[in-house]
């Protein structure tokens, strides 16, 4: 009957151990769906390692894409995905101070995207999988009645890149700008 309950119970884990991370999946953007989501500065993760509820918490990933994790110090996290850093922490935290860690790691809210030019509500704004131009203008309170909609530019995440006349169905990615042009009448 032991041998039973400890079959059980290794199964259980083995079964558990594949579900320990997860990241909301992001549409649109080949490079997350084939590899996951990357995290960066600002972005926001909880950290649950089972049955240690003081290792229990929410991160915001710093400007240096690190964070201070106890026990362990300081730990990158920029360009990872949920599921690397939960390996991570996962090896790091496995003998010296727990024997058999089971860490979950979540996105708990994504960097901001920026919404500039002629909208109602120009600002930062938290990033949401799926994410189009159209559905952008909407958040920051749609177009201004000096809004030209043929002229509608994106400034790629942390380049100077930018991407002139796009579609409102072009994807927005965290970090990206999205910009609105004045119409001349």
């Amino acid at each position: 009957m032991k041998i039973m309950k400890l079959w059980a119970f290794l199964l259980f884990s083995m079964l558990l151990a594949g579900c320990t991370t997860s990241a909301l999946p992001l549409m649109d953007n080949p490079d997350v769906e084939s590899k996951g989501y990357m995290l960066d500065a600002g972005d926001a993760v909880s950290i649950s390692v089972y049955g240690e509820p003081d290792m229990t918490m929410k991160f915001i990933i710093d400007k240096s894409g690190t964070i201070t994790f106890p026990y362990i110090g300081q730990l990158v996290l920029k360009g990872k995905t949920p599921e690397q850093v939960s390996g991570e922490l996962t090896n790091r935290l496995r003998g010296d101070y727990l024997q058999n860690p089971m860490v979950t790691v979540n996105i708990a809210e994504f960097r901001k995207f920026y919404v500039s030019g002629e909208v109602a509500k120009p600002s930062g704004i938290a990033y949401e999988p799926g994410l189009t131009v159209e559905k952008a203008i909407a958040l920051a309170g749609g177009y201004t009645d000096r809004a030209d909609r043929k002229d509608i530019n994106i400034r790629l995440a942390g380049t100077n890149q930018l991407l002139n006349n796009v579609d409102v169905r072009h994807s927005v990615h965290p970090g990206d700008i999205v910009i609105i042009g004045m119409g001349f009448f």
